[in-house]
């Protein structure tokens, strides 16, 4: 049997027991809870694990984003001296070209 045949007979409509109606007003009636399940909510110390390892998560989290943004700005900001520096750079070569240009009329 294929997998796609076997999903699709586990998932065909199966009609329910006739007296499940009255076995769910029984349980509901006779005051009956589930059994507490063990986990997470039944030992306080495994709640402070659990806190403790979201808390490590979140602050793992939130330095490394506190990270790349100090990355992203240095990248920035050494962008922003090299156009700052070429900019310069021009402006020195103009002044330097216009003083290395002979004077017409003798007056510098």
């Amino acid at each position: 049997m294929n997998m796609d045949r076997e999903l699709h007979d586990a998932l065909q409509r199966k009609q329910a027991p006739d007296d499940l109606a009255d076995r769910v007003l029984a349980r509901i009636n006779s005051g009956a809870t589930q059994p507490a399940r063990a986990g997470a909510g039944a030992n306080p110390v495994l709640r402070w694990l659990a806190a403790a390892a979201v808390l490590a998560v979140a602050v793992g989290g939130a330095e490394r984003y506190y990270t790349q943004q100090q990355a992203a700005e240095a990248a920035r900001v050494r962008e922003d001296i090299r156009i700052a520096l070429q900019i310069t750079n021009d402006t020195l070569a103009r002044v330097q070209s216009k003083f290395s240009q002979p004077v017409e009329n003798g007056n510098r």
